[in-house]
């Protein structure tokens, strides 16, 4: 997976050096009901753009999947009581069947068929 990403990332890096490179001309930027104006290369505003966008986006994606990351923690959590209930039970079908055997191993013990040599 690791090298799926390089062979992604690479070209994409040189594609944005390339766009850097061919447009270092100086733009302004106005920021219109402000007073402000900024004089900045071609690419920068391109890529900062691109950047905000970004940021934004998955900004905005986390907010709203608040309802899944929350359905995630509270399966989780009912998932770890089921399984501590499981092994409850297991513990307990073990003790039972240890409880059983040893009624088994006495019963047995009573009930043993004595021969007819030992009985004069």
């Amino acid at each position: 997976m690791k090298f799926i990403g390089w062979i992604i990332a690479v070209p994409l890096a040189l594609v944005i050096i390339a766009f850097a490179i061919a447009n270092r001309a100086a733009i302004s930027v106005h920021f219109d009901p402000l007073p402000y104006e900024l004089d900045i290369p071609l690419w920068a505003a391109v890529i900062g753009a691109l950047a905000f966008g970004f940021v934004l986006g998955a900004f905005i994606r986390w907010l709203f999947d608040h309802r899944w990351r929350s359905e995630a923690r509270q399966a989780r959590r009912h998932n770890l009581a089921l399984e501590q209930e499981i092994s409850a039970l297991r513990q307990r079908l073990d003790q039972i069947a240890a409880s059983r055997a040893e009624e088994n191993k006495s019963e047995s013990n009573q009930r043993r068929l004595v021969s007819p040599g030992d009985l004069t």
